[in-house]
């Protein structure tokens, strides 16, 4: 898994932050994209419930696409499993 020059693998604290640093987050939502073949499902998985367990007072929403890998949706955003994800990102991004 590679994030910068200096990444100590999975265990990296940047890649897998606290629950107590992940309380202090300063942000009122988090949108978690899971997809069903992405080699990075269980580290989304795992952040989900840190993010649960951390007393973050935010809102948590989950994004679950089955059959897909990691991005699949940044690759080609027009077919019938990522046209409703984009749609789901565009909507988080643009609330208010």
């Amino acid at each position: 898994m590679f994030m910068c020059p200096t990444n100590t693998g999975s265990e990296d604290p940047r890649l897998k932050p606290s629950a107590e640093d992940l309380g202090r987050m300063g942000c009122e939502r988090v949108l978690v994209l899971l997809a069903e073949d992405d080699h990075l499902r269980e580290v989304g998985g795992a952040y989900r419930e840190e993010l649960k367990k951390s007393g973050w007072g935010g809102t948590l929403q989950i994004a679950e696409t089955k059959a897909e890998k990691h991005c699949f949706h940044l690759e080609n955003p027009t077919t019938e499993n990522a046209r409703p994800l984009v749609k789901k990102i565009a909507t988080f991004i643009n609330q208010v």
